[in-house]
């Protein structure tokens, strides 16, 4: 049997109807599509979505569906659903993301193109906490789908820095993957398991990067827990994670936005620039002074920072 270039990873939890099921409806057009395994996984819903996802992929065969006897976490349950993957790459994807028109056709091209050092590729979104988030605070849904598709359609071809990852969605390479062992399930329901792995990453060799070719829409945390839950794994998690990285840069968002934009420079310096790299530079601009501090001081150091980025 060939080997698919990329297996599709999803992971639902509650809310079917708000999450996996809108994701899989925008992943359609690859359902049969060689070089993509889909592979949905329901992680014990409380609230009968995991029998609305088997029904819906029973509807929808070339879609494996597994579904979990208890909850696994969010690393447990991507660890589950990596071991029964067979692609070269794993894409990992949340349940409250949806794909714009193009997004997997454009992966693929950027996958079959990436350094070969480089193991983990992150897509661009409208929200994240690093350097994927684009910035346009008005646009709604539809909006951010179609500039979604229009950077599908119109691709620039070159990789962008990253610290950490997001995994809202992510391309890992299988064999690095398998090589650091998966997430690390001793952060439970999840939270900072994709930092951990992103510093592990870089701790093992390989280089990370966002590519601004490929745009994934991400709700944010609409099937995760209540906030008070929410507040006290975030605060463990994050205890755990120092005491595994006790270098670990916690950097607000602003600061991947920064680093994506004095790559910009860097290029433009070197002699080369084109209208693709401009129309990501304006998604990214305004965020600048949009994403500044609050206090008066704090966002007085911030422009002095950002002096002379343009």
């Amino acid at each position: 049997m060939t080997m698919p270039l990329v297996s599709l990873v999803l992971l639902g939890y509650q809310k079917f109807e708000q999450t996996s099921g809108p994701c899989l409806e925008s992943l359609e057009p690859w359902f049969g599509d060689p070089d993509v395994e889909m592979l949905a996984l329901d992680n014990a819903s409380p609230d009968g979505s995991g029998e609305r996802m088997r029904r819906w992929c029973e509807a929808h065969p070339t879609v494996s569906f597994m579904q979990s006897q208890h909850n696994r976490g969010f690393a447990g349950g991507m660890n589950w659903g990596a071991d029964h993957a067979r692609g070269q790459w794993l894409l990992l994807v949340n349940s409250d993301t949806e794909f714009a028109p193009q997004a997997l056709d454009a992966l693929k091209v950027v996958l079959r193109q990436v350094p070969s050092n480089v193991a983990m590729v992150g897509p661009v979104t409208n929200a994240a906490g690093n350097g994927q988030r684009l910035w346009r605070p008005e646009a709604d849904r539809e909006e951010w789908l179609r500039i979604g598709a229009a950077l599908h359609a119109d691709p620039s071809a070159h990789l962008m820095p990253v610290y950490r990852c997001d995994f809202f969605c992510i391309a890992i390479r299988s064999d690095v993957w398998k090589q650091l062992g998966g997430l690390d399930p001793a952060f439970g329901l999840g939270y900072y398991e994709d930092f951990d792995f992103s510093l592990r990453v870089r701790q093992a060799g390989w280089e990370q990067a966002i590519t601004e070719d490929v745009f994934v829409y991400h709700q944010g945390s609409a099937s995760f827990m209540a906030s008070n839950e929410a507040r006290t794994l975030l605060k463990l998690n994050k205890k755990l994670l120092k005491s595994k990285h006790k270098d670990a840069r916690f950097e607000h968002t602003r600061i991947g936005n920064l680093e994506v934009l004095r790559e910009y420079q860097r290029i433009k310096s070197v002699g080369f620039w084109s209208v693709q790299l401009e129309q990501r530079r304006m998604l990214r601009f305004d965020a600048l002074l949009g994403d500044a501090p609050r206090s008066w001081w704090k966002s007085w150091i911030w422009k002095k920072r950002i002096a002379g980025i343009s």
